[in-house]
């Protein structure tokens, strides 16, 4: 099980090398490196990313490893400036655990298979950058919004029925394996993510990133896990 501390290790040299560079330099000299050869303005920038979200604290008692996916627009105020304003939306999926199987069974009096948790979330992120090169930029991020957490546990059944072929009009019994939902949990609920990215300029204004971020739910017992997600911005 990884604790928050685990995770704060990851993230920590992040934000500090991010904030450091920033203070070093100033404003003015952002904006030399910003509108130079590595990086052209947009006031609009789309994105997508894609990433392992690894389950942190009590969650990952409950829930393995899984992946995430998200899209979102960047909003920069004016050239030069180190401010932005990023509206995302993220989807991840999560294998159970053997821990989560086995307190679904113990609840529901039936036994389960398998299991998985989701999680949709809007989020608004202020994001504040730093560059450390023509082509590279740090950044350190924040902010808030909503999330949807939603927990399946299935059984493993035997579907039958019949099978009947057109051709030569003859019917026989038919049976394939499948999943029948034995138990759901759906929750929304407040969200909070801070974390820290590395930015890469690439040729006609695009880039692409690698970011880490601490993510948490305000359930009842938190949900709380670490993306680490690489993507690109166009």
């Amino acid at each position: 099980m990884l604790s928050m501390k685990t995770s704060l290790r990851f993230l920590l040299p992040l934000g500090m090398l991010a904030c450091a560079p920033v203070m070093a330099q100033g404003y003015g000299q952002y904006g030399q490196h910003y509108s130079g050869r590595g990086y052209d303005y947009r006031p609009v920038q789309w994105f997508v990313d894609v990433g392992p979200s690894i389950p942190v604290g009590r969650t990952a008692d409950f829930l393995n490893t899984g992946i995430t996916l998200g899209t979102g627009v960047t909003f920069t105020p004016q050239p030069g400036s180190p401010f932005k304003l990023r509206a995302e939306v993220d989807y991840s999926r999560y294998n159970a655990t053997r821990n989560l199987i086995s307190l679904g069974e113990a609840v529901n009096q039936v036994q389960i298979d398998d299991g998985t948790g989701q999680v949709i979330s809007g989020q608004i992120n202020g994001v504040l950058e730093a560059p450390v090169g023509p082509a590279v930029r740090l950044y350190a991020t924040a902010g808030v919004g909503v999330a949807y957490r939603r927990i399946e546990l299935t059984q493993r059944v035997v579907y039958g029925g019949w099978y009947c072929d057109p051709w030569v009009g003859w019917c026989q019994p038919d049976y394939a394996p499948g999943d029948l939902l034995v138990a759901s949990y759906d929750t929304t609920r407040f969200a909070w993510n801070a974390g820290a990215g590395i930015d890469f300029a690439l040729p006609g204004g695009q880039s692409w990133f690698i970011e880490a971020r601490y993510e948490r739910i305000e359930t009842q017992e938190p949900t709380t896990f670490v993306p680490i997600r690489i993507g690109m911005r166009f």
